[in-house]
């Protein structure tokens, strides 16, 4: 164990981390597939791209009440709740909406799962704040994005396009409810450890009302939202369009899902990396540099690969 602390995961959250790997192995299974699968199925591109933008909104909201409910209600409680959203989601929306793409019952559900996965992954982010000492919180908040992203678009990706091949796509969907219980019982069961701080004290309604107020009391959280909001448009975008758009230059659903595993697998590396960079040269410079200009830089770069002379991305 001295060794992982030594790396910066904290030694009492080691199955935690693992917990929140496995459960978001599970949510992100569906994310490079489903909306190709659903125009092909006769839904739209305009309904497809509406689904996930419910989806996104919900887990929008659900995030920012992942910390406010985690400081007043305990990080377990919120947790468990996020898993009851997720689970009571993907049964309407595989059980429900899919089977005769009922697109009222697909919004509603889906809207339902998105609640879920911030509540159970966020909370635990404030449980690593709270038991991680401040010289390695950057180490270890990185390791929370390595086993995050490992878990969402790395696993995920892999496993489905196995997945797929063997179950189909709603019976490998029904997968999901399986490693998001097996997730649970890592990070809720056999991981033991207590939070080091609980809320700071007030109402439970004081603590939400603070979540509210802290926009305008400290407006920097608020621009910090907003750079976060545009950093991450594009890649949730990219699964709602650039999977048909591949298809029609001769990729399939295994080799995208592969494309995309592997972007991601880059991304974990780098999330450890910059766990550590972030300590070294200060986050504001490593989120600017890297995060902006890198980003922009790649996305360019990987505008310009070609397959069989033909552009995979383009205007």
């Amino acid at each position: 164990m001295n060794t992982l602390e030594k790396a910066g995961i904290p030694r009492q959250l080691v199955w935690g981390y693992l917990g929140v790997m496995i459960f978001m192995m599970g949510d992100g299974i569906e994310q490079g597939w489903l909306s190709p699968y659903l125009v092909d199925h006769g839904m739209s591109v305009q309904q497809s791209a509406t689904l996930f933008t419910v989806y996104g909104i919900t887990i929008a909201i659900s995030a920012w009440f992942s910390g406010v409910l985690a400081e007043g209600y305990g990080v377990r409680r919120t947790m468990a709740l996020g898993l009851l959203l997720y689970c009571l989601g993907t049964v309407g929306f595989v059980g429900f909406g899919m089977p005769q793409l009922n697109v009222p019952v697909m919004l509603l559900t889906y809207a339902l799962r998105g609640f879920g996965y911030p509540l159970f992954a966020y909370s635990f982010l404030v449980w690593i704040a709270y038991s991680s000492p401040q010289q390695q919180l950057g180490r270890a908040v990185g390791w929370f994005w390595f086993v995050f992203t490992g878990g969402l678009n790395v696993l995920g990706a892999y496993y489905s396009s196995w997945a797929i091949t063997k179950f189909g796509h709603l019976n490998t969907l029904w997968t999901s409810l399986f490693w998001a219980l097996l997730g649970a019982v890592f990070a809720l069961l056999l991981n033991r450890s207590k939070p080091s701080r609980q809320s700071a004290g007030g109402s439970r309604m004081e603590e939400l009302i603070k979540g509210l107020t802290i926009v305008r009391e400290e407006p920097k959280v608020l621009l910090g939202g907003i750079v976060r909001i545009i950093n991450t448009t594009a890649q949730f975008a990219f699964p709602v369009f650039l999977p048909m758009y591949m298809a029609r230059h001769g990729f399939d659903t295994t080799e995208w899902l592969t494309i995309w595993g592997t972007i991601f697998t880059s991304n974990i590396i780098f999330n450890l990396i910059f766990g550590f960079v972030g300590d070294l040269f200060g986050w504001r410079n490593t989120i600017m540099w890297f995060g902006g200009v890198g980003c922009a830089l790649s996305t360019l770069l990987f505008s310009t690969h070609r397959r069989s002379g033909k552009a995979v991305i383009g205007p």
